[in-house]
């Protein structure tokens, strides 16, 4: 389990208290695989990327997700990429927030809410939406079904 004080933005606990997944927003746009696979091995060189089977990625217009079999430290591309624009479209209306200019707290709190439905009913996620399939296929929306997710606020030093 890693500490409270990660600097990760969502921590998601299984009913036994194990980490199952560590997950980042971010509000940058035009990001890509090498983005998305230097910032992960960025936060693994220091020391910010605690053990959990899975780490995800979350902007406006893409989601990158690994499953962590091991830790190291190379560009390692994301094993699964998903659609934001589609997965994330029903929150966005929802929140009354356009993808372009949505701030970090309220991207933050939309990741919330999807994290916790997935949560609440992972495969009806991925019934509704066919971009969330390599999520499925991955197990990490098994892995989330009935998972406690934590926001940490002291993620707001990695923005």
């Amino acid at each position: 389990m890693p500490p409270r004080n990660t600097p990760i933005d969502f921590i998601a606990y299984n009913a036994d208290g194990t980490v199952v997944l560590l997950a980042e927003a971010k509000i940058r746009h035009g990001t890509s695989e090498t983005w998305a696979a230097k910032l992960r091995r960025n936060m693994l060189a220091h020391g910010v990327l605690p053990r959990a089977e899975y780490f995800l990625i979350a902007t406006p217009e893409r989601m990158y997700g690994w499953k962590q079999e091991n830790l190291s430290e190379n560009d390692v591309p994301p094993q699964f990429i998903v659609d934001a624009r589609k997965a994330l479209a029903p929150y966005f209306a929802k929140f009354h927030q356009d993808p372009a200019n949505i701030g970090p707290e309220a991207f933050d709190l939309l990741i919330l809410s999807w994290l916790n439905e997935i949560a609440r009913n992972p495969a009806h996620g991925a019934e509704l939406d066919a971009s969330l399939r390599s999520l499925s296929d991955s197990g990490l929306l098994s892995s989330l079904s009935r998972a406690q997710i934590e926001m940490n606020t002291a993620g707001e030093c990695l923005r």
